[in-house]
């Protein structure tokens, strides 16, 4: 029996994947610890509903860029139905919040408003532009089929530069050039919450009932099968189905807002990191407009364990490497230069143009349609110009070959 047991777990460190979630796990509890001691129970709640925001994400392999591509690619809308169905919950629980105003850890919500500007319209372009050439990023190119792909660390990296440069030309788009006030569909129309929530859960319900009618016209290809598991393994080794992945994210969302007291942003926290390493770097950073106008000039200067959006995306992060590494998923290989290139332009012109347009799939896409803003609205048909725009141009581009619909490498 000991000869058994000793067997086992020497295979189980042998296996580098196994360590590597063991060593995000005690990160996680050195965080909770942290993050207690620092700032409460409230804290330790986000960082938690983080890490399982990661792990809900992996598992129902839910792409918030995908999506775009899926319709203009394959003319896929299944992933767009779950969209829809995500943003009918999130709606729904937000509107109940703003009505009745709970108070968790004596937080008030406030909403995802933000201004329409010049900004708005050329980031959220560029963005979209860029999600399509660079294949994605973060949270969805974390969960990606293929996993843990050495062209994300590209990515990532070409993101969080293009944040920090949409930063400090934050104000140029936003100031400098015409701009209005944030617009709240319920609030600034008059027509109040209730009759707001009425109208979008509509609207949203027309898109999803039209894409399963272009569905049953045109009959696109099914979506990839993805890796399932048998009985209660399917909860942590196999793959959730769509509708499952929407209502545990809107669920997730809405305790976010009930602890935080603002729905979940994602572009913030990497300007905020990039920006702190670019003044470690020797720059200062402190005299950007976009601090001011994004009131994230305390964070600036505070630790970055104190900032709230930081501990979430902190959990998110662990808790997609852990699933990740969980199920086999960490993989990492030599890269082409050129796909490294792509990488790198593609995240760098997200992440500028997420900082300019105040977010990106998360903050002005997801939680700024919970938050009934107008400013959200726009920000994704511009987002789905640019992936539209990008598309067509990358045919023209040698570094792309299209093959029955797919970009692959020549």
């Amino acid at each position: 029996m000991k000869k058994a047991s000793s067997e086992l777990e020497i295979s189980v460190l042998n296996n580098p994947q196994n360590i590597v979630s063991l060593v995000c796990l005690l990160v996680i509890l050195a965080l909770s610890f942290v993050s207690y001691h620092i700032s409460g129970w409230s804290y330790v709640m986000l960082l938690w509903i983080g890490f399982f925001l990661g792990f809900s994400l992996f598992h129902a392999r839910f792409g918030f860029s995908a999506v775009y591509r899926q319709i203009i690619e394959k003319g896929n809308t299944e992933m767009l139905r779950a969209h829809m169905l995500m943003l009918i919950l999130v709606s729904s629980f937000s509107a109940a919040i703003f009505i009745l105003s709970p108070a968790f850890f004596g937080t008030v919500p406030i909403p995802a408003l933000s201004a329409v500007s010049v900004g708005l319209v050329v980031g959220a372009f560029i963005f979209g532009f860029g999600m399509e050439i660079g294949s994605g990023l973060a949270p969805s190119s974390f969960y990606e089929a293929e996993g843990g792909r050495t062209a994300l660390i590209c990515t990532l990296a070409g993101f969080t530069v293009g944040t920090v440069a949409g930063a400090s030309h934050f104000g140029f788009w936003n100031t400098s050039l015409p701009s209005f006030e944030p617009v709240s569909l319920a609030v600034d129309t008059g027509i109040g919450y209730i009759w707001a929530w009425v109208i979008q859960i509509v609207f949203l319900s027309l898109i999803a009932f039209g894409s399963y009618v272009h569905k049953k016209r045109t009959r696109p290809p099914a979506l990839p099968p993805l890796p399932s598991a048998a009985s209660w393994s399917r909860i942590i080794f196999g793959s959730w189905p769509l509708w499952v992945g929407a209502v545990i994210l809107a669920v997730l969302n809405a305790l976010i807002f009930l602890v935080q007291g603002e729905p979940w942003k994602l572009t913030a926290s990497f300007t905020l990191w990039g920006s702190k390493i670019a003044t470690v770097l020797g720059m200062d950073v402190s005299d950007w407009k976009y601090w001011f106008e994004q009131d994230q000039f305390v964070a600036l200067h505070q630790p970055v364990m104190m900032d709230s959006m930081s501990i979430i995306n902190f959990g998110v992060v662990l808790g997609t490497v852990v699933t990740l590494a969980m199920n086999r998923q960490i993989r990492f290989s030599r890269i082409a230069p050129r796909v490294a290139l792509i990488a790198l332009v593609g995240g760098a012109l997200m992440g500028y143009g997420a900082s300019i347009s105040f977010g990106a799939n998360i903050g002005a896409y997801f939680s700024g349609i919970a938050s009934f803003s107008l400013h959200a609205w726009i920000w994704l048909v511009m987002a789905v110009l640019g992936v539209y725009t990008a598309y067509y141009f990358s045919h023209w581009l040698p570094l792309y070959h299209y093959e029955e619909g797919k970009r692959t490498d020549e």
